[in-house]
């Protein structure tokens, strides 16, 4: 990527960025509509409280965290209530440990790992959100209705 097209991308993520945060405390953002696309591209859909986190690998602009987690209500996927995940999350350098705290939303892509012969999740771009009432109602009508579905 050229320097020119590096800070035109920095530019208009700066421009956009309180768009973002903005979104993200607004309840009724995103819609049910945008909820259900990333569900359906994901592998993991749950509702999780964070255990730890830690960068595990830097390159110039950019943090990749491990994220170890605890499954409070699974909305897809394998995972039950209870377990303990692990999944990766990349995030703009400098990132802050205090973003990967608490409980979170998170759609998560699967992987396999043939070295590991076991899965490798990480977040979908930009779909981590805070668990607010009516997302939570959302996904839980979106899980119903995958299972009927499904029958």
């Amino acid at each position: 990527m050229s320097l020119r097209t590096t800070a035109t991308v920095s530019f208009l993520l700066l421009l956009f960025l309180p768009l973002f945060a903005g979104a993200q405390t607004d309840d009724t953002w995103p819609s049910l509509d945008y909820l259900r696309s990333d569900y359906r591209s994901v592998r993991v859909v749950a509702h999780v409280r964070i255990r730890e986190a830690e960068i595990v690998n830097r390159i110039p602009g950019y943090d990749d965290w491990k994220i170890v987690a605890q499954v409070i209500e699974p909305f897809k996927g394998k995972f039950r209530k209870g377990d303990v995940i692990e999944y990766f999350h990349g995030a703009e350098a400098p990132s802050k440990q205090e973003f990967f705290a608490g409980e979170k939303i998170v759609f998560l892509l699967g992987e396999y790992d043939k070295e590991r012969k076991s899965m490798r999740y990480s977040v979908l771009e930009n779909s981590t959100l805070a668990p607010a009432p009516l997302r939570i109602k959302r996904l839980r009508l979106i899980r119903s209705s995958a299972k009927r579905r499904s029958r």
